[in-house]
């Protein structure tokens, strides 16, 4: 034990610093010593007397003893539940090191295509802001209906098809728009004055998309041979300019309950690592008192963990007799949610679901058109909530939950017949468009594929920004 510790630990059983605590000054090879192994939910990291000789000195927690496997690297600080987001590491910590060297955890930020600079002042005058990704409302950045000159240049992450910018008249991608594209030999563009082009776009805009264009791989996941949502997909195979390639797969063998004997396969037997996005149509986890996803439940979480995306539309609420709804292959064990038996209802949706465009581009959508069917319960505030139901109740019909890297949304969307397939597919396609923004950041895939790609250009091609810049 160092008679003046650098760094002082104090780990608690619970979050927010609650229950059992152990005080860590020197590494440990294995938990299990001070009896808290795996039990770790909650860190003060402190500096310690002898900090001042070595300050970048960080604690590093390991997931198994002897310093191996996964870890997270935490400087001197207070962290009040690393169950979340970035960390998801309670629970998981058997051995603790120290080091001078080693990066801290940090948020990874994702993929960044483009590089927006947005000025009041034409001439690139004035105060100005920077876009890395999607605003749906310019109030946010300090610039509604107050931007006359902008320049946009490629970013770290430029695909290799291009990329294009939208830039909306209204709030939330609506109204007249704006196209600006950065093509693969392009480097920049700039408009100096946004009130002289053909377009007067200059003092009106009031929302920006970023549109990458890339391939994604789609798994849908199918439980109720009456869902309609696997033939509306296999008509979408090209969305705003992103190609999309769907594996479908049966994962309830019961024909009686809906199922189909001759396409049943178990889900852990398919390799997530190829997919961007998981896509579980209605029914698709379980319904009438059975349950398909059992032997997948980890591997989903640590898909979404890694960066994956995944989609849930509508589920049973009656999956175990006499207990309701099942859904481990959402985390609820860290953040509880559950589903309710509920009839079609109006919907509202929230100001945060009116940011991510799902509701309103490319389609403007009627959502008491659309059919809904049982619906979420939770009061864990990590749900973003993006829309509820439009009565007294106001219970979520669908939320968004971020994981790890990647992110888990759902909206209660009943694709039973050909009636309610009909009103939902402009939907779907709104949330295809939605989910692969989400996959283009978040994605591994996406990273070795652009990584890749982007060898190949440098490699194959040497364009000069000087050559290639583009000034309107």
């Amino acid at each position: 034990m160092p008679l003046s510790p650098r760094l002082i630990v104090e780990a608690y059983e619970h979050p927010f610093f609650r229950g059992k605590k152990v005080t860590i000054v020197d590494s440990v090879p294995h938990l299990a010593e001070l009896g808290a192994d795996n039990i770790i939910s909650s860190v003060r990291i402190y500096r310690g007397p002898s900090f001042a000789t070595a300050p970048n000195f960080k604690a590093v927690f390991y997931e198994h003893p002897n310093y191996q496997g996964r870890y997270i690297v935490l400087p001197p600080g207070f962290y009040p539940d690393i169950h979340t987001t970035p960390y998801n590491f309670g629970n998981r910590i058997s051995s603790v090191s120290f080091s001078p060297s080693m990066p801290p955890t940090a948020p990874d930020y994702g993929l960044i295509p483009v590089i927006i600079e947005v000025y009041r002042d034409s001439e690139y005058r004035g105060p100005k802001n920077i876009i890395l990704r999607d605003v749906g409302d310019a109030r946010d950045i300090g610039l509604n209906n107050a931007i006359s000159s902008l320049r946009i240049q490629r970013g770290p992450n430029f695909p290799f098809k291009g990329c294009r910018v939208l830039f909306f008249e209204r709030q939330y991608f609506q109204g007249r728009y704006m196209t600006i594209e950065l093509n693969p030999r392009e480097f920049y563009k700039e408009i100096m004055n946004l009130h002289m082009i053909p377009e007067r776009f200059g003092d009106v805009i009031s929302s920006v998309k970023i549109l990458p264009e890339g391939q994604f791989n789609v798994l849908v996941v199918e439980g109720d041979t009456r869902s309609q949502e696997p033939g509306i997909l296999a008509s979408l195979k090209e969305v705003q300019g992103s190609k999309i390639d769907y594996t479908f797969v049966m994962v309830n063998p019961n024909r009686e309950n809906y199922g189909d004997p001759n396409r049943a396969i178990s889900l852990s037997t398919i390799n997530l690592d190829n997919f961007d996005i998981i896509w579980l149509t209605w029914n698709a986890s379980g319904h009438d008192r059975e349950y398909f996803l059992e032997d997948a439940e980890q591997m989903i979480q640590d898909f979404v963990a890694r960066g994956g995306i995944v989609w849930s539309s509508a589920m049973d609420d009656n999956i175990v007799e006499g207990q309701g709804w099942r859904g481990g292959w959402l985390p609820v064990h860290r953040h509880p949610i559950t589903v309710v038996n509920s009839e079609d209802v109006n919907v509202k949706v929230t100001d945060e679901g009116l940011k991510t465009g799902m509701f309103s581009w490319p389609n403007r959508v009627d959502l008491n058109a659309l059919y809904t069917d049982d619906h979420w319960i939770t009061r864990d505030w990590r749900y973003m909530i993006l829309a509820r139901r439009d009565d007294e109740k106001k219970e979520p019909v669908s939320f968004r939950l971020k994981w790890g890297n990647g992110y888990y949304v759902g909206f209660a969307l009943d694709t039973r017949d050909a009636k309610r397939a009909e009103a939902a597919k402009p939907f779907i396609e709104n949330v295809l468009c939605y989910l692969i923004s989400l996959a283009w950041q978040t994605s591994p895939r996406q990273r070795i594929r652009l990584a890749r790609r982007q060898t190949g250009v440098s490699i194959g091609y040497g364009y000069s920004s000087q050559s290639l810049s583009g000034v309107i």
